[in-house]
């Protein structure tokens, strides 16, 4: 009896196309990477050129590097000032959210009275409403209380504005966490609190990590909320002070382009590093739970 040797009729076909789908898979990836690339270096090498060169010259390599420019940025912003404001708003607000919403998810997926799914539904909706059409009256209600002018008023809105994003994340991480270790906890005898703070709180670390990188992202790049309650220079972020630059008949380029790269690269770098928790706290039940 002879053995016919067949050939599977697609091999060839198969990896020739798989071949083709990595070549413009690779390159559709080169292409955005180069679209998002692009901006960032283009700001660092406008900073670096006179005002004169950079309309004669806005995309070109610089003739004459100079960093005069990052030095008056750098006073004129009053660096650590705005710099130590934009992080004590950005880590007490961030510190607060964390617990607190970490404490509302937890009694969010353990509980399973009405109360709750509404309350879930409640958090869900403050994600639709935007701030503009709570912004007359909220700025009517800082100013009877009296805290114009004053960080707590902006941390107040932002624990206020962001809390409904970090309960959903919170909420699809924790519903992951196996209960059978807060059951072993409670026939120990550990309370409601112990039980979230001794097992359940330290499991929380990717989503602990999405929720704290976003946010001070969202706050350390927000400019009409400190604009709006922080009209005094001794209490401005560092984004809302770009605005000395721009004047009614000339704007310093050079110097607004030096005044970017001092604000926002130390948030990219972060991003860059902690992308991996954004990723891992965000995709966190999506497909169980």
């Amino acid at each position: 009896m002879k053995y016919i040797r067949r050939a599977h009729p697609y091999n060839h076909n198969k990896i020739y196309h798989t071949f083709i789908f990595q070549i413009v898979f690779q390159t559709v990836l080169w292409v955005i990477a180069f679209i998002h690339i692009y901006p960032i270096v283009i700001i660092f090498l406008s900073s670096l050129k006179s005002t004169m060169e950079l309309a004669e010259n806005p995309g070109g390599l610089p003739k004459k590097i100079t960093f005069e420019f990052f030095i008056l940025a750098f006073k004129s912003l009053n660096y650590f000032r705005s710099l130590f404001n934009t992080l004590f708003i950005a880590i007490i607000s961030v510190a607060v959210l964390i617990l607190t919403a970490s404490l509302a998810a937890y009694a969010i997926t353990r509980r399973n009275k009405r109360f709750y799914k509404a309350l879930y539904i409640f958090f869900m909706a403050g994600i639709i409403v935007p701030f503009q059409m709570t912004m007359l009256p909220l700025y009517k209600f800082i100013k009877f209380l009296g805290l114009m002018n004053t960080r707590a008023a902006v941390i107040f809105i932002y624990l206020a504005l962001l809390s409904p994003f970090s309960v959903f994340v919170f909420c699809g991480y924790m519903k992951n966490v196996p209960r059978q270790l807060e059951e072993s906890a409670i026939i120990d005898g550990c309370g409601v609190f112990n039980i979230f703070l001794r097992i359940v709180f330290p499991l929380l670390k990717p989503a602990i990590g999405t929720v704290a990188v976003l946010n001070v992202i969202s706050i350390w790049n927000d400019f009409f909320m400190p604009m709006l309650f922080l009209q005094k220079n001794t209490v401005r972020t560092l984004i809302v002070q770009i605005s000395v630059f721009f004047g009614q008949y000339f704007s310093d380029w050079s110097s607004i382009f030096a005044s970017i790269c001092l604000i926002v690269y130390p948030m990219v770098i972060i991003y860059i590093f902690a992308q991996n928790f954004i990723i891992g706290g965000i995709t966190s039940g999506a497909v169980k739970g």
